[in-house]
């Protein structure tokens, strides 16, 4: 498997320290490894039970980042964001984004950015909240931006996954990455991956939805951010997490990346549909890889794809006669609970397509 750079507890796991690391906490609700698979496997994807089972170290893998409730929330939050836009300009209380292409921050006077490693902070609901910053040398709020969110999974901090999902790396300077750190304690200034230290979560809670939105409009009204190019990743109870924001919050993003996830738990909107690309490794005995492949059906449905796809990419089929511009991409490999490097390139290919 890849070298240990995510700051993973124990390689050969994959990165988990125990079952659950990294996504699956043995506590988490039932029914949400998954949903039914809509049709089971299908042609061109990874065959494998598609009901969604749990691995058997993963049990209810993920489950508080899926097990959102139709209408996006965990029961008793309701998942709604808890307001619209603030005056920069941001997303709007609807679940869409504005008509503005671009964000305040573009021709603003062009703020230093805080050090890569320096956790920023947010009042959410009372509560603090962290994230990392990537901002790319050469920008100048004059050329818009990507902006590109990398979620990590349950146990871990951001710093884990900022070298996993290096999207400012990758883009060339052509974006910005933004890795938020989900409900817990302060995430330390080391890596923490599956190690019992934080037990930090993801859930599709009002709390979460709204800690989102703040980022967009913050960093919206101090950089120069293209709106119709925001895009989200995330890995095992991210994954979760950003499969069901794909339903609750489709407008919010141009495009999806869960890793090593599953569900989401039903659409409010049956209409709604995302570009997605969903990626599951073979040998992943925390999630198990059907999780993925319920996920990957669910979307195949309700993108309105056919059950044929064509390769492209590493090792990822692209399912034919999807809804235009809302594609759905399946990708599998012999690796287990991590994030390779394939996977981020894949996820970076995908974005940059858009």
């Amino acid at each position: 498997m890849p070298g240990g750079t995510g700051g993973e507890a124990n390689p050969s796991a994959g990165g988990a320290a125990n079952p659950g690391a990294g996504g699956a906490p043995s506590g988490g609700q039932s029914d949400v490894g998954g949903s039914p698979a809509a049709g089971g496997a299908l042609t061109g994807g990874t065959s494998g039970a598609a009901g969604g089972s749990e691995s058997s170290g993963g049990a209810s893998a993920g489950a508080s980042s899926g097990g959102a409730d139709a209408a996006g929330g965990s029961v008793g939050d309701g998942g709604t964001a808890s307001g619209g836009a603030d005056g920069s300009g941001g997303v709007d209380g609807s679940g869409g984004q504005t008509q503005e292409p671009t964000t305040p921050g573009c021709g603003k006077a062009f703020p230093t950015p805080p050090p890569k490693n320096q956790q920023q902070e947010l009042q959410i609901q009372g509560d603090t909240r962290y994230y990392l910053l990537d901002v790319p040398q050469g920008a100048d709020n004059k050329t818009p931006l990507m902006l590109i969110f990398g979620l990590h999974g349950y146990d871990m901090n951001n710093i884990a996954v900022v070298d996993r999902f290096n999207f400012t790396q990758r883009s060339g300077g052509k974006a910005i990455t933004v890795w938020p750190q989900g409900e817990g304690p302060h995430p330390g200034n080391t890596s923490h991956w599956g190690d019992n230290v934080l037990l930090s979560t993801w859930s599709a809670n009002a709390k979460n939805y709204e800690f989102l939105e703040t980022i967009i409009n913050e960093l919206g009204d101090k950089y120069c951010i293209d709106r119709t190019r925001i895009f989200i990743a995330g890995f095992s109870m991210g994954g979760f997490f950003t499969n069901q924001i794909a339903c609750d919050r489709s407008d919010w993003f141009r495009a999806f990346a869960p890793v090593a996830g599953g569900g989401p738990n039903g659409c409010a909107n049956n209409s709604v549909k995302s570009a997605i690309m969903l990626q599951h490794g073979t040998q992943d005995n925390i999630v198990a890889i059907s999780s993925g492949e319920s996920s990957r059906d669910f979307w195949v449905g309700k993108n309105g794809c056919s059950s044929s796809s064509t390769k492209s990419l590493n090792n990822c089929s692209f399912y034919d006669g999807c809804a235009e511009e809302k594609p759905v991409a399946w990708c599998t490999g012999n690796y287990d609970h991590y994030i390779p490097d394939e996977v981020a390139g894949n996820i970076w290919s995908f974005f940059s397509s858009f």
